[in-house]
């Protein structure tokens, strides 16, 4: 099984057990860095935040499959983020929580191949990351 066909397995099975995976990855966002609760205060419907979640996985899946511009649009959101006041660190946290939600959610189908994809696009994300200049 390919990266990009091994993410998108584990997505699909974590979406099957436990539906939209919004709520938790927040949850998990706001426990680690309360502070990015208040950033939140417009977004009373999720809207916003589903919003992010959506762009974070087809970053993630950019950086398992084709890289085509997932690179170049986690650089654009870390500067947009900075320009908001948010640290790069708490930037870089995002996408760990997503994989440990997904991960979490696919319980014991969580298969070698899925955990190999994740921390290769996870590596990858964080290089990139350490690359951007603020």
């Amino acid at each position: 099984m390919d990266h990009h066909a091994a993410i998108t397995a584990s997505l699909e099975l974590a979406a099957t057990r436990i539906g939209d995976p919004t709520a938790a990855v927040y949850a998990r966002l706001f426990a680690l860095h309360p502070a990015m609760e208040r950033e939140f205060w417009r977004d009373t419907h999720g809207n916003i935040r589903g919003e992010m979640l959506n762009r974070s996985f087809e970053v993630i899946l950019d950086l398992a499959g084709p890289r085509g511009w997932g690179g170049q649009f986690l650089a654009t959101e870390i500067h947009t983020h900075s320009a908001y006041g948010i640290p790069p660190a708490v930037f870089g946290d995002f996408l760990p929580i997503v994989a440990a939600v997904i991960r979490d959610g696919c319980g014991d189908g969580f298969a070698p191949a899925m955990a190999e994809a994740w921390d290769m696009v996870l590596a990858e994300a964080a290089r990139l990351a350490a690359t951007i200049i603020i």
